[in-house]
């Protein structure tokens, strides 16, 4: 109740597991829902981001390294790093990677357009993403609330749905190659960017048949990764999307927090903690508690992908 809550500490503790039997539990999980699946194998989409290389782990200790595929989804504007990243945890783990570039469907879909082809990608991107969403005079989570409400300009818009086409496409190829090879797919959702809706929706953060992290927050996730003695390099890479060029550290970037800030926000909601006590605790001001709180109210329905009416009958 209310009254335990009141001298619930709120650090990093809070998030203490036993990664071993975390481990364990979850690799269970995978292998009953493998079993049932009627599937030979599980193809798993690297980005080369720590949650990618930590489902790839989790699934390969489950049903065996010859069982699963590392999935790599480039297109000629995404991050280099991701192919490094994603060659390097593959090789760690053993399993074969398969690449499958999502450009020309982004091509066919106007995502990539002819400005684009003029000047040389990535770096092009950078300061265009630089000009309008930073030097807009508008900070990125004013923007990420304005998207949430509706309220985006049509520019900004646009370039919101050419970005989320990409994740979008990513999915279309990953299910027409489980399909053809008769494989279940493995995502790398969890709860705290689903909780504040830090995912494409129908995205390939979003689609797939088994999400085994996604009751689970970042926090958790460094945890299991330690414990499954993923690649350090991996380990301490910046939660860097492979979406936007210039978003280094999303967290920071949409909410001017680190991810255990927003951990811990979202932790003392679920238990029950008022925004005034949260901010007490972590040092803030109640408007960011609040605000986070608001984020995850406007994100809702990310996270219910077809809202129907309940008819009696």
């Amino acid at each position: 109740g209310e009254v335990m809550n009141e001298h619930m500490k709120l650090t990093k503790d809070v998030f203490q597991i036993d990664a071993q039997q975390w481990c364990k539990e979850i690799e269970d999980f995978i292998n009953e829902k493998f079993s049932e699946s009627y599937r030979d194998g599980i193809v798993v989409p690297i980005s080369g981001g720590l949650d990618s290389s930590v489902t790839a782990a989790l699934c390969t200790r489950a049903i065996g390294n010859d069982k699963v595929k590392g999935l790599m989804l480039p297109e000629r504007w995404g991050n280099p790093e991701a192919d490094y990243y994603g060659r390097m945890i593959s090789k760690h783990l053993g399993i074969e990677t398969v690449k499958i570039s999502i450009s020309p469907i982004l091509r066919g879909v106007g995502t990539s357009d002819f400005l684009l082809s003029v000047i040389s990608g990535r770096a092009f991107w950078k300061d265009i993403v630089n000009k309008i969403v930073y030097k807009s005079g508008r900070s990125q989570k004013e923007d990420y609330l304005d998207s949430l409400k509706g309220k985006l300009n049509p520019w900004k818009r646009k370039m919101i749905a050419k970005i989320t086409s990409k994740q979008r496409a990513r999915v279309l190829v990953a299910y027409k190659f489980a399909e053809e090879n008769n494989y279940m797919v493995a995502g790398s959702a969890h709860k705290t960017e689903d909780m504040v809706g830090l995912f494409c929706k129908y995205g390939i953060d979003d689609c797939a048949d088994i999400m085994p992290m996604k009751n689970i927050y970042r926090s958790h996730i460094l945890q299991l990764a330690e414990f499954l003695e993923v690649p350090l390099e991996i380990l301490h890479r910046s939660p860097n999307p492979d979406i936007l060029p210039g978003v280094t550290d999303k967290y920071m970037s949409y909410f001017e927090m680190d991810y255990l800030k927003i951990d811990l926000i979202l932790f003392g909601q679920q238990k029950g903690l008022t925004a005034h006590e949260i901010a007490n605790q972590l040092g803030m001001n109640e408007q960011a508690v609040n605000e986070i709180y608001e984020i995850v109210q406007l994100s809702k329905h990310m996270r219910n992908h077809a809202l129907a009416p309940i008819l009696e009958y």
